[in-house]
């Protein structure tokens, strides 16, 4: 029972948010990805900054038998909860962020776990780029001897 949201799917949920918030948006986009699981559905968002210095990316988890929700009614719960956190976001300044870790929120009688991190793609790229260059150790450095062990 374990699949991935369709492409046409995923893209129409982006283009819904990307019209809904389009007035909040500044050179940014939204990309979509989820996942149905046998005991839970799993919606995936970030927003992204066309120049690449910026990516908010936001999990949200419902559970099927905790809430008593089908496979539909899960995505709708995720999807009215995105909605609502992403106005309280945006009205906000951007300074309302989810947390690291996968908390809580009630909705109604029902429960949607979420979580956000933002990152620097841009950064990132040249920290990964710095790392794999490495720096040469001098001949004499320790360091050299640890890696004999």
């Amino acid at each position: 029972m374990s699949f991935r949201f369709s492409v046409a799917d995923a893209a129409a949920i982006a283009q819904a948010l990307d019209s809904r918030f389009a007035g909040h948006l500044a050179a940014e986009y939204f990309e979509v990805t989820g996942r149905v699981e046998a005991t839970f559905v799993e919606m995936n968002l970030a927003l992204v900054n066309r120049a690449g210095t910026s990516r908010y990316a936001m999990d949200f988890r419902a559970a099927l038998p905790e809430n008593k929700l089908n496979e539909a009614g899960a995505r709708n719960l995720l999807l009215d909860f995105a909605g609502y956190y992403l106005e309280q976001y945006f009205e906000g300044g951007r300074d309302l962020l989810l947390p690291l870790d996968f908390q809580p929120y009630e909705v109604e009688d029902k429960v949607v776990f979420a979580r956000g991190d933002v990152t620097n793609p841009s950064l990132d790229a040249m920290a990964d780029a710095i790392l794999d260059a490495g720096v040469p150790l001098a001949p004499d450095d320790p360091r050299h001897q640890i890696k004999k062990l």
